[in-house]
């Protein structure tokens, strides 16, 4: 029960880390676009139609653009392009 709980408080806070990340770059004059809207493993396989293995195993190799926080991977959108 602990650790699960652990797990939420981090999950937490790493929301809480993206969104300060975001309206500290929207204060530096970035505009939304330029921001790259993240998406999770599950979301960019349903971009890409392809298992969600596949895109870990693109992660591995560097093909697409992510940022690790916490246990968490956050992928650009703009790299699914």
């Amino acid at each position: 029960m602990e650790q699960r709980i652990a797990i939420i408080h981090e999950n937490t806070i790493n929301m809480i880390l993206e969104q300060q990340q975001m309206i500290l770059q929207l204060l530096q004059g970035k505009n939304r676009s330029e921001l790259g809207a993240f998406c999770n493993v599950r979301e960019a396989a349903q971009i890409l139609s392809v298992s969600e293995q596949k895109i870990r195993q693109m992660i591995d190799n560097d093909e697409l653009k992510y940022k690790k926080l916490g246990r968490s991977i956050r992928i650009y959108r703009s790299s699914l392009m």
